[in-house]
């Protein structure tokens, strides 16, 4: 497997073991392909809705852009909410400010629902 590009992020993940390639046919209601942030969270939320899922990663969880970035939880747009609210009106700064919140608690909750409900299984994929 490809190492990861040496960064802070690659240092200071958490240490696994890698599983082995899948080597047999395996069978599921949906394949996800690729254990990024959206594939995480398309895994999750199907598996929540009771699909058989299972995903698939090539390296390791996080491998591709999903691994690379500063891993920050922005909370802002590209204007203040003052000048939202000078163009659109309060309602529309109010339900943008609140929108802000909600994409962090959105991580937080699928980070912590994949932790507890991952089945790991040996191949390279990461739960079912």
């Amino acid at each position: 497997m490809t190492e990861h590009t040496t960064s802070y992020y690659a240092a200071s993940a958490n240490a696994y073991e890698p599983f082995p390639t899948l080597n047999e046919s395996i069978s599921c209601d949906v394949c996800v392909v690729g254990g990024g942030y959206t594939g995480l969270s398309s895994a999750l939320h199907l598996a929540e809705m009771g699909y058989d899922v299972v995903l698939l990663e090539g390296a390791r969880i996080g491998f591709g852009a999903s691994g690379r970035n500063g891993g920050q939880l922005v909370n802002s747009y590209s204007r203040d909410i003052d000048v939202i609210e000078k163009n659109y009106g309060p309602d529309a700064a109010r339900v943008l400010g609140s929108m802000m919140f909600e994409g962090g608690e959105i991580i937080r909750s699928v980070s912590s629902a994949i932790k507890s409900s991952a089945t790991i299984v040996p191949a390279d994929c990461l739960w079912r």
